[in-house]
């Protein structure tokens, strides 16, 4: 009896144990198509039993152990739900993802990859990571924890970083703000100093490695950066936040959202004002934010417009130098002791700028007394520009199946950059720009003015305005659940307007410039156009059509693009051509010149030639003995005033490109997709390496060929997750960033422009990144990237001259060579530590990481100019092979984040530090060998190299109110 009594009080203990049983239920909720978290959704298991996720889509929900069915639900989204068992203490479960219940912005005009579906390669930059991390640095900066990248802040000026992806650099990856391109249209360059402030309203950046998603034809050879703007959300809200960091750097901030308002009319605002002082000398910074979008739903139409501009300035550190006028002890390490004497200037520090000097200006009292102004800091390199962005987007969801948007937008880019003209000596490393006033205020020139003073030493100002409009269209269609097809059209054009002026006439009153030869005075005060003024224009027709099959498992793409682009140039300092009847006579008459025609002959006379007239005949003797007298009988006469006559210009050449692509990822279970893309891509040259100075296409343009390959593996669970990818990209006549010019074999003073083809490299790599959920609150991130970039070829370059006639044959050798320019070896890892719940405030949260980045096989930049054996014999070795581009030492920079965020009557309050370059580490981020700027050696080698150095330690603090 007693026996059965213990069994039964034991069975009864037993029992209860098991019914008070608890677990948790945590997950994240995050949007469908961008991965983006979701805040205040509503997440329950039962009526009244449940959680709102919170800053960082989370939620967590504790419950007696038992089957439940969890329901989702939030504004603007489908709901969903799923049966889950909760029979452990702890049910992780896998990012939920909600979609829209309509057509959104983003899935219109972003072409986003998807997880288990995109077969791409790709990553995504979510605005926790940017705030945490970005720490008053560009924003290409916080990517380089993504697989494939590199990016530097280069010489260190605001907004002067730059990035590249699989060794490629930006002006072959293309770079868009809400699916609208931004590479300069002429280069392919990226100014992220036109784009500060943006990190203020992304909402996420997606870097696609390789071909990418892209539907239409862009030049995504490395990769693609799509930057996605904030939209209207669901709730109203007001942000402030106030920055302050290293170098006098200080950033206020102020953002609004009104919320999705009943009437659906919704709208988002942003300003900010930054300045600091710079880590390099003279390397000033001001820039202003402003950001507007408006959205309306009307019916079945999201209209969207969008207005963005960060008007700004900052002074640049322009050239490279050699290492030991940074660090003449560090310098030692790579380079013979002997070869310091030869740098002219030593141990100047990290934060050396040679691009400023000081100056006092001076004035005459009534009774001639020498009035001395304050000392100025004269920045040689002064950067100033606003390039505002207007976007107008119409989406319409037609019906089920179908859908259509149009994109129209502007841009407009207004501004410059300044340097030197004339004798700038050094005096103690800084330009003496003293000197340069005082010649400047007492130097007369009386064959032009004899009571004015002649400046002969002046700043001037690049200025590279642009006018640039676009039509983005894409229709949708989808004939059922597994198969869609799109198309579009992608309609550009670009007017860029270059010229110089004079800036500063440092003292005196005017300068001469005689290179305007449709002027009337060679005279110029500060303003006028000096050295050059021409137009680029650009002109782009392009087209999509894609097809996307998705089933069961398995999803699949086609793309096939094309894009013509039409070239011309406009000068406005050479001579004006003569249009008579439709014929066009090029760059005949000047300022001063005739030109005379007969209907079937023509004669110039130019300026300073002597011309006589004898009946109906007329003779021209000229006054340069290089070029033969003529006649011409029976003539009518033009001069650069006539209604003939015009600037001269280009005809406009138009070159096709296309780009073929297509994908397939399979999900191999609920945990593993692999999948892989190849493509093919033809590219037109862009505009710098088709038309020169002289108003002349290069001959024997080629299309650049590239062929791309790729395979990737995934795994994710709740605690794991990890993508490994391999790639394998040929460039086939691979350009130059400019076209060359080499010096004639008749005449080394002369230029001659080139054209180089058949130049190709060869880029393949694995990559690897991952998350490791240790415990709660507790997660392990890093990256693994290794690349081989190598040349592959040479090149042969016939030299032809501006008569045509053949100068030379120059042999480029690059064969083997490492690719320049960027980090082959990239290792990247975080540990951070979150602490939610614990501490002071309602909703608390605190974390700290740690990431460490490591970059090696970093080869020095080059040009190929210098792997001619017959004017460079030290760029090979002893056996005739090209040497490797000098290897710069590998880094590893330590940073740590660290933030604290509270909820306090109705408001938000985050804090947030960043200490980057923890250990204070000294490393080179850029090189340039064989540097003619700055270095008399051509040796591929450290001593023939310049070079930019990364920043000390720094810090950064932020404080954002959110109500």
């Amino acid at each position: 009896m007693l026996r059965r009594l213990i069994y039964l009080f034991f069975l009864l203990v037993a029992g209860i144990t098991v019914f008070a049983q608890k677990g948790t239920i945590t997950g994240k909720l995050v949007d469908y198509t961008i991965g983006e978290p979701l805040i205040g959704a509503t997440v329950l298991i039962g009526e009244g039993v449940g959680s709102i996720t919170d800053l960082d889509g989370h939620f967590s929900i504790t419950a007696d152990y038992g089957e439940y069915t969890l329901s989702i639900s939030y504004v603007g989204y489908e709901p969903i739900s799923q049966s889950i068992n909760l029979d452990r203490k702890l049910l992780i479960l896998k990012d939920l993802q909600l979609k829209t219940t309509t057509l959104t912005e983003v899935q219109v005009v972003a072409d986003v990859a998807r997880e288990r579906e995109t077969p791409v390669a790709f990553s995504n930059i979510m605005p926790l990571q940017i705030e945490e991390e970005l720490a008053a640095q560009d924003l290409p900066m916080v990517l380089n924890s993504t697989p494939g990248v590199y990016a530097t802040q280069q010489g260190g000026g605001d907004g002067d970083a730059r990035v590249t992806i699989r060794g490629f650099n930006q002006r072959n990856v293309a770079v868009m703000i809400d699916g609208i391109p931004v590479n300069d249209m002429e280069n392919g360059w990226v100014y992220w100093s036109n784009w500060f402030g943006l990190d203020a309203m992304t909402r996420s950046i997606q870097v696609q490695r390789g071909l990418g998603a892209s539907k239409i034809s862009i030049p995504s050879v490395g990769g693609t950066m799509n930057i996605l703007t904030k939209g209207i959300d669901q709730k109203q809200s007001l942000n402030i936040k106030q920055e302050i960091g290293s170098f006098g750097y200080s950033r206020t901030s102020l953002g609004y959202n009104s919320g999705r308002q009943e009437n659906g009319w919704g709208y988002s605002l942003a300003v900010s004002y930054k300045q600091r002082n710079g880590f390099a000398d003279a390397t000033f910074s001001r820039g202003f934010f402003y950001f507007g979008k408006i959205e309306k739903m009307i019916g079945n139409h999201i209209l969207s417009i969008t207005a963005l501009g960060a008007p700004q300035k900052h002074g640049q550190r322009s050239y490279k130098q050699p290492i030991a006028t940074f660090s003449a002890e560090d310098a030692i390490n790579y380079m013979e002791e002997a070869y310091l004497d030869s740098v002219d200037r030593k141990d100047r520090g990290l934060d050396y700028n040679e691009n400023w000097g000081n100056l006092n200006r001076l004035s005459l009292a009534a009774n001639g007394d020498t009035i001395w102004g304050e000392n100025e800091k004269v920045n040689e390199k002064l950067n100033y520009y606003h390039k505002p962005q207007f976007s107008l987007k119409d989406f319409w969801n037609v019906n089920s199946r179908l859908s259509w948007s149009n994109m129209a937008y502007l841009s407009v880019g207004r501004g410059g950059g300044t340097g030197n003209q004339g004798n700038f000596p050094f005096k103690e490393g800084q330009k003496d720009y003293q000197a340069a006033y005082e010649t400047n205020k007492y130097k007369k020139y009386n064959a032009y003015s004899t009571t004015e003073q002649f400046s002969s030493s002046i700043l001037y100002s690049g200025v590279n305005n642009h006018m640039w409009y676009g039509f983005l269209s894409t229709l949708s269609y989808a004939f059922n659940d597994s198969l869609a097809i799109s198309g579009g059209v992608d309609l550009r054009y670009y007017k860029g307007t270059h010229y110089r002026e004079v800036y500063d006439l440092l003292g005196g009153d005017f300068y001469l410039d005689n290179d305007n030869l449709n002027q009337s005075t060679q005279i110029k005060m500060e303003g006028d156009k000096i050295f050059y003024n021409n137009d680029g224009i650009v002109k782009w027709l392009g087209g999509f059509i894609q097809a996307e099959y998705k089933t069961g498992k398995l999803s699949t793409f086609i793309n096939v693009s094309g894009a013509t682009s039409g070239y011309k140039r406009i000068d406005y300092f050479k001579r004006k051509d003569i249009v008579i009847d439709g014929e066009v006579f090029e760059q005949v008459v000047g300022n001063g010149d005739v030109f005379f025609h007969n209907g079937s002959t023509y004669l110039s006379a130019y300026y300073g030639d002597t011309i006589n007239q004898s009946g109906d005949t007329t003779f021209v003797m000229r006054s340069n003995t290089n070029d033969p007298n003529g006649f011409i009988v029976n003539a009518t006469t033009y001069s650069n005033q006539s209604a003939e006559a015009r600037f001269a210009e280009t005809k406009t050449l138009w070159i096709p490109g296309f780009t073929v692509k297509g994908g397939l990822n399979y999900n191999l279970s609920k945990s593993m997709n692999a999948f892989f893309n190849l493509g093919y891509i033809s590219k037109a040259p862009r505009y710098n390496n088709v038309v020169n100075r002289n108003n002349e296409f290069y001959e024997d343009l080629e299309n650049e060929k590239i062929i791309a390959f790729e395979l990737g593996y995934s795994y994710k669970n709740p605690i794991f997750a990890t993508n490994l990818n391999a790639y394998y990209t040929i460039w086939k006549n691979k350009p130059l960033d400019f076209a060359a010019t080499v010096p004639s074999a008749e005449d080394p003073e002369i230029q001659i422009p080139v054209n180089i083809n058949g130049i190709d490299a060869v880029h393949m790599g694995a990559e690897l990144d991952f998350v490791y959920k240790i415990f709660k609150g507790l997660d392990w991130e890093g990256v693994i990237s290794l690349g081989s970039w190598k040349w592959a070829s040479g090149a042969n370059v016939d030299v032809y001259d501006q008569a045509g006639n053949y100068d030379q044959t120059i042999i480029f050798d690059a064969e083997g060579i490492f690719v320049g320019d960027a980090a082959q070896t990239q290792l990247s890892s975080s540990l951070k530590y979150t602490l939610k719940d614990k501490l002071l405030g309602e909703k608390n949260k605190a974390y700290l990481k740690f990431r460490g980045t490591y970059f090696a096989r970093n080869y020095s930049n080059f040009d190929f100019r210098t792997l001619d054996k017959s004017s460079y014999p030290n760029s090979f070795d002893a056996d005739g092979n090209p040497r490797q581009s000098w290897q710069m030492p590998n880094y590893f920079l330590m940073d740590l984040h660290a933030g604290y965020g509270f909820n306090i009557i109705r408001s938000r309050v985050d804090l947030r530090f960043s200490l980057l370059n923890v250990l204070n580490t000294f490393y080179i981020s850029d090189a340039q060998n064989n540097d003619s700027f700055t270095q008399s050696y051509n040796d591929f080698d450290a001593k023939s190299a310049s070079v930019f150095v990364g920043m000390p330690t720094r810090y950064a603090l932020s404080l954002k109110i959110t109500i």
